[in-house]
């Protein structure tokens, strides 16, 4: 029987290792399940939760050459944008900067899901260098919205 990440997450406060290796191993079917079942059952704490491990898995695979594929973490970026909760929004930032992989297939459309001056105001309350430079980063793009639209 496959793993409900969503129950065993709310169960347990954890993303367990058997629900995310079902995810990666099983990604479209997986990913479709999970994406339909949290959109009956949100919750930011889990995608937070999700892209955390997902990235850290991420960088192991990368780091040893092995198979780092970005689809996961879309996946737990795309759920955190749902909720529209700003406080992904520095995760979503370190994701990006993972690798030119992750620099490439985040857009800073993503990092700012919950809108730019929400998500500015919410950066600028953390005591975070890299907070700071998202702030930069996402006023430069702001300051530039006739190639990207999103930020408007």
């Amino acid at each position: 029987m496959k793993p409900d990440i969503l129950v065993e997450y709310e169960a347990t406060g954890q993303v367990l290792e058997a629900a995310l290796a079902h995810l990666t191993d099983e990604s479209d079917e997986a990913a479709h399940e999970l994406y339909v079942r949290y959109w009956q059952q949100p919750n930011s704490t889990f995608a937070r939760a999700l892209l955390a491990q997902l990235s850290a898995r991420y960088v192991v695979a990368y780091s040893q050459g092995g198979a780092a594929t970005t689809e996961g973490l879309r996946l737990a970026g795309c759920l955190i944008g749902l909720t529209q909760d700003v406080r992904g929004s520095l995760l979503l930032c370190r994701t990006k900067q993972l690798t030119c992989s992750t620099a490439c297939e985040f857009d800073i459309q993503l990092v700012a899901f919950a809108g730019v001056q929400q998500t500015i105001a919410y950066l600028q309350t953390l005591a975070d260098p890299e907070a700071a430079q998202a702030v930069a980063y996402l006023q430069q793009c702001n300051g530039n919205c006739q190639t990207l639209p999103c930020l408007k």
